[in-house]
């Protein structure tokens, strides 16, 4: 009996390796665009669902802007360490249950890079009328002292 069934599944086998090799297609270089073997597992990995954060992306982004594989993986990857930077951060919680303020608190940093970004260049910008006004006032200090 063990006989008749390791020769039913040397039959098969090669039945199997033939479909498998006709509905296989030659191997080819992924085209631009697709992804590798590579960047499927790698996929696989990721922290977040990649299609919507491609989604995301492309809501911002112009129509006929074409992004690599590599910068959707590479966001992806980035978001899922911002989380565990806001994780950690809730973390400092004395309580055992997380709250909105908690998150609120945690994530503040971020949302408030636009506007930390736009006071430094107003005191930039106002160090620069500083300085302006620091040349004018050398210039007169040496034209009116000026003995010779």
């Amino acid at each position: 009996m063990e006989e008749e069934e390791k020769t039913e599944t040397q039959e098969e086998q090669p039945k199997t390796e033939e479909a498998s090799v006709e509905e296989a297609p030659a191997e080819e270089a992924p085209a631009e665009g697709e992804d590798s073997d590579e960047e499927l597992e790698k996929d696989e990995r990721l922290p977040f669902p990649n299609a919507r954060v491609v989604a995301l992306l492309k809501e911002e982004l112009d129509p006929e802007k074409m992004i690599r594989s590599r910068v959707k993986l590479e966001l992806n990857e980035f978001l899922g360490k911002m989380v565990k930077q806001v994780a950690r951060e809730l973390n400092k919680s004395p309580y055992t249950m997380v709250e909105a303020g908690d998150l609120h608190r945690a994530i503040k940093k971020y949302e408030q890079l636009e506007e930390v970004h736009k006071q430094k260049e107003r005191i930039l910008t106002y160090l620069e009328k500083i300085k302006q006004d620091c040349n004018v006032l050398m210039a007169d200090v040496e034209r009116s002292f000026d003995v010779s």
